[in-house]
C-alpha cells in the first residue's frame, strides 16, 4: 500500500506538516503550491493540558451546541466531550486573527487544501481547529471551500465517542490522520485519571519538551508510565468485554465505583515502527494497540519502556525522514493473523492476545455493516407501506370528508385496521433501528445517509398523526397525560432530530429550527386545546406555526381543512372575534 492512499498523503506534505509543527508561534500559516497550512504550537504547562478549574475525573467538558452543532450523538442527543484544557486553547486561537487568516484563504479559491497540523498538544489544537473549520464552512455556508487535512504528529486523545461518533456520521473521520510512534506516552495519557497522574505530570511535561533536552534517569517517569498503562488496560479490556458481549454484570459492577476515561481515538492512526508504517481507521482497534503494542515480553524489556515512551515522542522528525523506506500496511479483518510471522502486527509487538482482541474489533465493525444491511433489506417493506398510506389510505378518507387522522379516531372500516397494521408494523422496524443506533450496532455513518433521513422523515409527518389519533382513541391521555410529555415515542424523536440536523446543515438557524417546532405533532397540540377553555396565546400560536407546517409539508392541508375534520369544527367553535381576525379565516370559508 502506498503511503498517498492515506487521504491523498504524501512524503512531502507530511513533511511539510512536520516543519510546520515545530513552530513556537500560536498558529503559524505557510503556503507550498495550492496547499496552505496552519501549525499550532505545542504546551508542556499542565495547565494547557488540564484546565485548573476543571473538576471532573478527566479533565472533559461537554462542546457547545451552538458553536458545534455536529459534534453531538442524534440517536442519543448528547453533545461531544472533549478535554477542555485543549478547548479552551482553542477559543482563545479563535480569539486572535486565526479565522480572519483562514477566511481569507477560503474567499481567495486560490488554494485545494487547507492542512491543520501540530505535535503533541498542538496536535489537539490542530484537531479542534479543524473541527471549528469544518462546522464554520462545510455545515453552515454554500460554495467551494478547500478541503481541510488534520495532520498530527503524538497528539493526544481530544474526544469521546460521541467525538469520534460525530465525525464519522459527517463523513469527516476521512480528514484526520494521526502519526503515532509505537512507545509514545502522550497519545495515552487521557486514559489515564487526572488524580492518578496529578503529582507526576509536570516533571514528566518537562521531560516531553524537546527543549528540556534528555535529563537522565528520572523515576517519576516509571512510575507516570505505569500508572498510565494501567489505566489505559482498565479502558480497553473494558472495551473488548463490551465488544465480545461478555462481563455486562461485571462492567457495570466496575462503572459503579471506578469511573473509567471517557476519550476515544477519533479518525486514522498511523503507528510507526522501526520498519513499517501501520494504517487503522477502526477506533476500538487503535484502543487495544495503544495498550497492547507498549507492553513488555521480559523484565529488562519492562524497565526500558518509561524511557522508551519519552523517547518516542521526541522522534517524529527522524520518522518523518525515514518514511520513504518503510512498508505501508493498513489493518483489516482480512490482515489479522493470530500467530506470528513478518507481519504489521509483530512489528508492533502484539502477542496472541493482543492479535484477538483487535480481531475483536474488527468483527464488531463486521456485525455493525452486517446489521446496516439488514436494515436497509427491510427498506422496500417501509416504502410500500407508505406508498399503501398516501395512495390508497388517504384518498379513500377523503371519500368521507374527513382526513385520515379523523377516520383512524374512528376505525369504522376494514382500511382503517389495515391502517392500524402497518402503523404497527412499522412501529417496530423503526424501534429496531433506533435501538441499534442508541447502542452503537450500527455503522457512525448510519445517520448521516440522506436517503434514510428522509425516508424517516417521511415515515414521521405520516405515521406520527395516527399514532396521536391511537393515543386518543384509547384515551391514554386521560391516564397518562399529554401526548407531547408522556406519550411521544423516541424514534419520532429521533427521526426530527436527524430531520432539523439536516435543515441546520442546509442553512436554516438553530432559532428558526426550534420557533418551528413539531408539525407532525399539529395533532396532539389540537386535541390538548379542545379539552380546555380558549386560550388566546396558545391558539394564536398554533395558527402561526401552522402556516409554516403546510408550508414545509410537515402537515397535509388537504386532510386538516375537510369538512367533517375536528380541527375544522373545533376552530369554528372559537370566539367569533377570534375567527373573524384569524390567518386561518379564508381557509375555513
Amino acid at each position: 500500500m502506498a503511503l498517498d492512499a492515506l487521504a491523498g498523503l504524501n512524503n512531502d506534505l507530511i513533511i511539510r506538516s512536520w516543519i510546520a509543527s515545530t513552530t513556537t508561534k500560536p498558529f503559524h500559516k505557510e503556503e507550498e503550491g495550492n496547499t496552505v497550512f496552519f501549525a499550532f504550537k505545542q504546551s508542556f504547562l499542565e495547565k494547557d493540558w488540564f484546565d485548573p478549574e476543571n473538576t471532573s475525573p478527566f479533565g472533559e467538558t461537554k462542546m457547545n451546541r451552538e458553536q458545534f452543532p455536529c459534534m453531538r450523538s442524534i440517536g442519543n442527543d448528547v453533545d461531544a466531550t472533549v478535554n477542555e484544557a485543549f478547548l479552551k486553547n482553542l477559543q482563545l486561537l479563535i480569539s486572535t486573527s486565526f479565522p480572519v487568516s483562514v477566511k481569507a484563504v477560503v474567499d481567495s479559491m486560490r488554494s485545494q487544501r487547507i492542512v491543520f497540523t501540530g505535535h503533541s498538544s498542538g496536535g489537539a489544537t490542530a484537531i479542534l481547529a479543524t473541527v471549528w473549520y469544518l462546522e464554520t464552512y462545510f455545515t453552515k455556508q454554500s460554495g467551494f471551500f478547500p478541503e481541510p487535512l488534520c495532520v498530527t504528529f503524538g497528539a493526544p486523545l481530544v474526544g469521546d465517542y460521541v467525538f469520534k461518533h460525530a465525525l464519522g456520521r459527517e463523513n469527516w473521520s476521512r480528514f484526520f490522520v494521526n502519526f503515532v510512534t509505537r512507545f509514545d506516552i502522550v497519545p495515552r495519557i487521557m486514559l489515564a485519571r487526572k488524580a492518578s497522574t496529578k503529582q507526576a505530570l509536570p516533571r514528566v511535561l518537562s521531560q516531553l519538551d524537546p527543549r528540556a533536552g534528555n535529563q537522565g534517569n528520572d523515576q517519576s517517569i516509571t512510575g507516570f508510565f505505569t500508572v498510565v498503562m494501567k489505566d489505559t488496560a482498565t479502558v480497553a479490556h473494558q472495551a473488548v468485554c463490551k465488544l465480545i458481549g461478555n462481563g455486562e454484570p461485571f462492567l457495570k459492577t466496575l462503572s459503579s465505583f471506578l469511573e473509567l476515561s471517557p476519550y476515544r481515538p477519533a479518525g486514522t492512526f498511523v503507528f510507526s515502527t522501526a520498519t513499517r508504517l501501520v494504517s487503522v481507521s477502526n477506533s476500538d482497534a487503535i484502543l487495544q494497540i495503544l495498550l497492547y503494542s507498549s507492553q513488555s515480553s521480559n523484565e529488562q524489556e519492562l524497565s526500558l519502556r518509561p524511557h522508551q515512551s519519552i523517547r518516542d515522542h521526541h522522534s517524529y522528525e527522524e520518522m518523518v525522514h525515514s518514511m520513504g523506506m518503510k512498508v505501508v500496511n493498513q489493518l483489516d479483518l482480512h490482515h489479522l493473523p493470530l500467530d506470528g510471522g513478518e507481519s504489521a502486527l509483530s512489528d508492533l509487538g502484539l502477542s496472541t492476545r493482543a492479535r484477538q482482541c483487535v480481531r475483536a474489533a474488527f468483527e464488531a465493525e463486521k456485525k455493525r455493516v452486517d446489521n446496516q444491511n439488514k436494515i436497509t433489506s427491510k427498506q422496500r417493506k417501509i416504502v410500500d407501506k407508505l406508498v399503501w398510506i398516501e395512495d390508497e389510505y388517504k384518498p379513500k378518507c377523503l371519500t368521507h370528508k374527513i382526513g385520515y387522522y379523523d377516520s383512524f379516531k374512528e376505525s369504522n372500516e376494514e382500511k382503517d385496521f389495515r391502517a392500524n397494521v402497518s402503523r404497527a408494523e412499522l412501529a417496530g422496524i423503526y424501534d429496531e433501528v433506533l435501538g441499534l443506533v442508541k447502542e452503537g450496532q450500527l455503522p457512525d455513518g448510519f445517520e448521516g445517509r440522506i436517503e434514510w433521513i428522509e425516508l424517516a422523515n417521511r415515515y414521521r409527518r405520516l405515521i406520527e398523526p395516527l399514532d396521536i389519533s391511537n393515543y386518543h382513541r384509547h384515551l391514554k391521555n386521560e391516564d397518562t397525560g399529554p401526548y407531547m410529555i408522556h406519550g411521544r415515542p423516541n424514534r419520532y424523536k429521533h427521526a426530527q432530530r436527524g430531520y432539523e440536523h439536516e435543515l441546520l446543515k442546509a442553512g436554516r438557524s438553530a432559532e428558526e429550527i426550534k420557533r418551528s417546532d413539531c408539525g407532525s405533532c399539529f395533532w396532539a397540540e389540537v386535541e390538548e386545546l379542545r379539552r380546555k377553555e380558549y386560550d388566546e396565546v396558545r391558539v394564536n400560536k398554533l395558527e402561526e406555526l401552522l402556516e409554516g407546517w403546510i408550508r414545509d409539508k410537515e402537515v397535509d392541508d388537504e386532510h386538516i381543512f375537510q369538512e367533517g375534520s375536528s380541527f375544522r369544527k373545533w376552530w369554528h367553535s372559537l370566539p367569533e372575534v377570534h375567527r373573524h381576525g384569524s390567518s386561518l379565516r379564508v381557509r375555513m370559508g
